[in-house]
């Protein structure tokens, strides 16, 4: 019995509703909020990042507010309505006949995308059950990073109407899903109360903390880190490393997914954060290949396992059908302030020494394990202890069957 089915209630045709969605909002973010600012005047390039600090904070914004209507609109219609939107917006940036025009339709697509991404938050706790978010988020983000990193890099060698093409493109690659569209009385339930869960202010405060403090410092210290080492090398090398950190993330969602539905979310959480406390520390004295590899493949590991258990499970966990668009909205909206923060301060990010950098990341880092410690656990013990019986079952029955081919092969012979 595969450790991605067993316990899981999500079927194929689901799976591929909530994973569509997942690839176009994540990879349409990063190719328009950075890659559309190219169909500006150099002047007004020369500022970008105040422009993309604007996107993401407009669409942290949207994301809280809208918390409170979300629930009363149908999310794949919210979904599909991003779409047309998006396209359309994408045109007239191109049409626009000035600057100001194009910079307003840019800001306007950030709080509509704000309105999407939360849609399809809610969508994916609605299709999922507890027992098995966690595998269903690092199945699809295994699949999403790498494909992400591969349409950044088509985007890298596109012009301003191949850029524009590319994002319309993944705009209404979304309404692939409306056939898919499946029926909300059949969505999973979940074992024991945890769709019904009404946890403590003290125990949100408690998983919020770490994620808030991971956020900025990946949207700042981290960025400073980039800039130090990766522009010390060549195309050819900065390119594989950057292979190796894919390649990386993909296996940490997996890594994350899995352990986080079977040994719990605090320590797949502790995992990811200590890990990328060691990276932190090493990235200090990076000067060669050899240190190098293993911190972009650890700095990979780290924001798969973060990505799929705090953007998706940990938010999931702490909400029931009332609360699930406000938690999902704050953890989304941590994540894009933290990167408005981090593109506003780019330039300045670009003075920090590597090794303060360094030094305070994995401070900081290895401080934020400290609220896991004193958090709950909000994985149901029942459940892990069931699919640990599960598997062991499973694994019994493979012997014997093992056992039983061994034995008739010797007879025949």
């Amino acid at each position: 019995m595969s450790v991605f089915l067993t316990g899981a209630q999500l079927k194929r045709r689901e799976l591929a509703f909530v994973g569509i969605p997942y690839l176009t909002f994540f990879v349409w973010y990063y190719v328009f909020s950075y890659y559309s600012l190219s169909l500006l005047p150099e002047e007004m390039i020369k500022i970008s990042h105040t422009y993309r600090a604007s996107f993401n904070l407009l669409a942290s914004l949207t994301l809280v507010l809208s918390s409170s209507f979300i629930r009363r609109i149908d999310k794949a219609s919210a979904i599909y309505a991003w779409s047309i939107v998006s396209s359309l917006g994408t045109i007239f940036m191109i049409l626009a006949p000035t600057d100001a025009l194009k910079l307003a339709t840019y800001f306007f697509l950030g709080v509509f995308f704000g309105l999407g991404s939360l849609a399809f938050a809610t969508l994916f706790w609605d299709l999922t059950a507890p027992e098995e978010r966690g595998r269903v988020a690092g199945l699809i983000g295994s699949i999403v990073l790498p494909l992400c990193t591969l349409f950044i890099a088509l985007a890298n060698s596109l012009d301003v109407y191949g850029i524009a093409a590319l994002c319309i493109i993944l705009n209404l690659g979304t309404l692939v899903i409306k056939p898919l569209n499946p029926n909300e009385k059949n969505m999973p339930k979940g074992k024991g109360d945890m769709r019904e869960s009404n946890p403590e202010n003290r125990t949100i405060f408690l998983y919020l903390v770490p994620w808030a403090v991971f956020s900025f410092i990946n949207a700042t210290l981290t960025s400073s880190f980039s800039l130090h080492v990766v522009q010390h090398f060549s195309p050819s090398t900065q390119m594989f490393l950057t292979a190796l950190q894919v390649a990386g993330g993909g296996l940490g969602a997996i890594i994350g997914g899995v352990l986080a539905d079977f040994s719990g979310r605090r320590l797949s959480l502790a995992l990811g954060l200590t890990l990328y406390g060691v990276t932190s520390a090493i990235s200090g004295l990076a000067g060669s290949y050899e240190l190098l590899y293993p911190v972009f493949i650890g700095n990979g590991v780290t924001w798969g396992i973060l990505l799929t258990v705090y953007a998706f499970v940990v938010p999931g966990d702490l909400a029931n059908v009332k609360t699930c668009a406000r938690r999902y909205s704050v953890g989304f909206a941590i994540f894009y302030m933290a990167s408005g923060v981090g593109a506003l301060l780019s330039p300045e990010l670009a003075r920090i020494p590597l090794m303060p950098a360094a030094i305070i990341s994995c401070s900081l880092i290895f401080l934020s394990n400290i609220p896991l410690i004193l958090a709950p656990e909000i994985l149901s013990s029942d459940f892990r202890e069931e699919v640990r019986l599960k598997l062991y079952v499973s694994l019994v029955k493979r012997i014997v069957r093992s056992r039983k081919d061994i034995i008739g092969r010797s007879r025949e012979r």
